[in-house]
């Protein structure tokens, strides 16, 4: 059959429920948000759920009905008002046309004010508007899965790496799983088997253990009427009670409980080998002497991991830059400091001008304002596109953007909270990464996937910020416990 009604839509965020921050609808607006028939020319061809739910579409023969793509840099709460205008585009959609199936892009990790399992809402008003119809999404790999989800949804599937370079493999293996299930060749279920961990970022990595086989075990079970095998390590900074590592099986009706069993096999896999989660990181002291001393052929590498703004960070974090400074540290580049209002500085300054700022540390306990001098090197919108692996072709922006050259570190400055996973950030800024000594990006894992074959070495840093993999240093009232490494 073909030629079914399909309505798309993407409303996505990571919750950081502990950030100070508030994510209303301007952040979306600054990020990525996209209505009707804005959102096909946007999304066709980019490695995007979307693009994955356009092409499978395009195959089908589907009628395609879009409706909203809104996606905010993760930070705090999502506010009611912006949550709520994002549905009424969505559920409008779904009542006036009536659709044979929704495809979603979800994250699995939104907390709104009014809504601690925003994802769950989601779905609650999408079913109460579609009816019967099935209903599929997707979700990130650090996506905290509720049980509400799993029964509004006839299929979640879950990013199977981080980086998250399989995006839009994950939208066309959801829009395929739809496309059987509209022809009768799949009657979808979802089951959830979970387990007491709660990891932080950094373990997560999908190249390196446990992750890796864990993901590979369930790969291997995948099959026409078992679509999806999901391994979710879930996302520690939102303090709600679903938070924590879960396996989820999209699965035929008739292999429910033998897809069950697997997931409960792979989840207590990886509780057995819980303490391959625990890492050690480079401090900013041995950061800054390595820099200084560094004479390798590819830059050297630092990973601001704690003030990562993909994490729920502030992006605006000093340590690590201060201590490059002290360190007389030449030949730099820093991806990305937040701080609108030296921005602006340096706009009226204008470029090739001397501009005097106190950068930084203005959000969270993550170092104080550097009182600096830096020449203004350049001033853009910030607007890019990703060429790397991730998210390939999709519009990014750090806002409006300087460049500031302070003491041998060029600083990126935007006002945009945007994470810089994707070289481009720099290249986009007249910075070469490859010709630098040193970069410095403020991201956790994403980074790898566009920056490994560009740097001799790599160092994850351990600088003090929201996305700090010591969950010790938060105080959770709503996870349940126990659960590891908050209990050990």
């Amino acid at each position: 059959m073909s030629g079914e009604t399909v309505v798309v839509g993407r409303i996505k965020h990571e919750t950081h429920t502990f950030s100070s921050l508030t994510t209303d609808y301007d952040e979306f607006a600054a990020t990525s948000l996209f209505f009707g028939d804005e959102i096909i020319p946007e999304f066709t061809d980019t490695n995007t759920d979307l693009g994955g739910f356009l092409e499978v579409a395009d195959e089908q023969d589907w009628e395609v009905v879009p409706t909203v793509a809104a996606n905010a840099t993760p930070g705090g709460i999502v506010t009611d008002e912006a949550l709520a205008s994002f549905l009424d585009s969505l559920v409008s959609g779904i009542e006036e046309a009536d659709p044979d199936a929704v495809l979603l892009g979800l994250h699995g990790a939104m907390v709104a004010e009014s809504h601690p399992d925003g994802d769950g809402y989601i779905l609650e008003r999408v079913r109460e508007a579609a009816g019967d119809v099935p209903v599929m999404g997707t979700l990130d790999l650090h996506a905290n899965i509720s049980d509400r989800m799993g029964e509004l949804a006839d299929g979640l599937f879950g990013y199977d790496t981080y980086p998250h370079v399989d995006i839009g493999e994950t939208g066309v293996e959801a829009a395929k799983a739809m496309a059987a299930t509209l022809a009768g060749d799949l009657d979808p279920v979802v089951v959830i088997e979970r387990e007491r961990l709660l990891p932080p970022l950094p373990p997560l990595q999908t190249a390196i253990e446990p992750m890796r086989s864990l993901l590979d075990s369930a790969s291997q079970h995948e099959h026409a009427l078992v679509p999806d095998i999901s391994v979710f390590g879930g996302y520690a900074y939102a303090d709600v009670p679903e938070a924590g590592f879960s396996v989820v099986g999209v699965t035929d009706a008739a292999c429910a409980e033998k897809t069950r069993a697997v997931c409960a096999e792979l989840a207590s896999e990886a509780w057995d080998r819980r303490s391959e989660f625990d890492r050690s990181y480079t401090s900013v002291e041995a950061a800054a002497s390595e820099a200084a001393e560094w004479t390798g052929e590819k830059p050297l590498l630092l990973a601001d991991i704690s003030d990562n703004p993909g994490g729920g960070a502030a992006e605006d974090g000093t340590v690590l830059l201060d201590a490059l400074l002290s360190a007389d540290v030449e030949n730099a580049a820093l991806a990305m400091l937040y701080d609108p209002a030296a921005v602006e500085a340096a706009v009226e300054a204008g470029v090739g001008v001397d501009v005097a700022v106190e950068l930084g540390g203005h959000t969270e306990a993550n170092g104080d304002p550097l009182s600096v001098t830096g020449t203004v090197r350049r001033i853009t919108d910030g607007t890019y596109r990703n060429r790397g692996p991730m998210s390939t072709g999709l519009q990014v922006s750090f806002g409006k953007t300087a460049v500031l050259d302070v003491d041998g570190v060029s600083v990126i400055v935007g006002s945009h909270r945007q994470q810089p996973y994707d070289p481009e950030g720099f290249r986009s800024q007249g910075i070469t990464p490859e010709d630098c000594a040193v970069l410095v990006v403020k991201s956790t894992v994403h980074y790898r996937a566009g920056f490994e074959p560009l740097v001799g070495e790599i160092r994850e840093v351990a600088t003090p910020g929201m996305a700090d993999p010591d969950l010790t240093q938060f105080t959770y009232e709503h996870v349940s416990r126990p659960m590891y490494p908050l209990d050990r």
